[in-house]
């Protein structure tokens, strides 16, 4: 009851938002998500290109292409890409498309495939931005996070944009945004963090952030509405309502919606899966690093061989970036062994190009 209060509190927020800024930047249509939100008794799936079935977890995301199949006494619920909810609870063979069919304009979308380049990731001697980074944001009020420096006292803080030229400066790593000037619909505002040695945010990567838009506002609101409606745990829907922030950029409110599912105990593989997923597509790579190692512990406790190939997969992409490229081939070997077992050729040749690279990388 608890969990569903602050999920309905965070809904009555959204919907009594000011439509206030901006469109979201570089917004397009990915793959549209499905996602399976419960799996009861004996459910399986066989993803598009495979010959096999597999076991099915909770959290697991399908494509229209794929299959279900379900034994005598089981279920299952499938939440669709235009957020209606997909029953299944009798024996047989199904086709995702047969229960969320395809639509030109999906809800729920695969985001993320462009990540945020950095030339220093994630050093730890410059005050980089943590948030909002390279995100569309619900509101205007916001709060300014960034790297604390080691023995850096003090912190000059600048937001930069058509209409707001706005500095100030704080000894903490964070800082509300006060400035009397009023972000402007359309336009992209930066963020510039200087310790107090001279280091900027500016030396790892440019970091920035927009409104959503008036049009993309009351559009959310309805579709936060029509997910309220489905009849899922507090869980899926928390999961859900992250993944829809996500399809539309607003990674910084998936972001700590997701952080408040961990801190509350979560033990769910998706959600720490995701989580560093968005990490990963912001450029936080030691924190999506972080949840992607829980995230394996989960999947390998619970004999989740297709997640575990997916996150091995995305350790092996921080790694590279982070210049581990010893772990990177680790955890890429990894993986191309777990889509082996999985009978995905696809993934297997994929991952042996990533693989052939680093070989040639590593000092002999």
């Amino acid at each position: 009851m608890q969990k569903d209060r602050k999920l309905i509190r965070l809904v009555g927020i959204l919907l009594s938002l000011p439509f206030i800024a901006v469109a979201t930047p570089g917004f397009t249509q990915q793959n549209s998500l499905n996602f399976i939100s419960e799996v009861k008794g004996d459910v399986k799936i066989k993803y598009s290109g495979r010959k096999n079935y597999q076991k099915a977890y909770s959290g697991e995301i399908l494509n229209s292409s794929d299959s279900l199949q379900l034994g005598r006494g089981a279920s299952t619920k499938v939440l669709c890409n235009n957020l209606s909810t997909w029953n299944v609870s009798s024996p047989g063979e199904f086709s995702v498309s047969s229960g969320c069919p395809s639509t030109e304009k999906p809800i729920l979308t695969r985001n993320g495939s462009n990540r945020v380049r950095t030339r220093a990731p994630n050093d730890p001697t410059i005050p980089y931005i943590i948030s909002p980074r390279d995100t569309a944001i619900l509101s205007d009020k916001l709060t300014l996070r960034w790297n604390a420096v080691k023995d850096a006292t003090n912190y000059q803080v600048k937001l930069r944009g058509p209409g707001v030229n706005w500095t100030t400066e704080v000894k903490q790593p964070e800082v509300v945004y006060s400035g009397n000037e009023t972000l402007q619909p359309g336009s992209r505002y930066r963020v510039i963090v200087t310790a107090d040695n001279g280091v900027s945010s500016e030396s790892e990567a440019p970091a920035g952030f927009t409104l959503l838009s008036e049009e993309d506002a009351k559009r959310l609101k309805a579709e936060i509405t029509q997910l309220q409606k489905q009849p899922l745990t507090d869980e899926s829907k928390t999961l859900a309502l992250a993944y829809l922030y996500q399809s539309m950029n607003l990674n910084t409110a998936a972001i700590d919606l997701l952080a408040g599912l961990v801190k509350q105990g979560s033990r769910t593989t998706s959600v720490y899966q995701l989580l560093g997923s968005l990490y990963q597509q912001v450029g936080l790579h030691r924190l999506g690093k972080e949840q992607y190692f829980t995230a394996l512990k989960l999947a390998k406790a619970e004999k989740n061989l297709e997640a575990q190939a997916i996150i091995q997969t995305s350790l092996g992409e921080i790694d590279i970036v982070l210049d581990n490229l010893q772990q990177a081939f680790e955890s890429l070997q990894a993986a191309q062994s777990g889509y082996r077992n999985l009978g995905d050729e696809q993934q297997v040749q994929q991952l042996q190009q990533k693989l052939d690279d680093l070989t040639r990388r590593l000092p002999s």
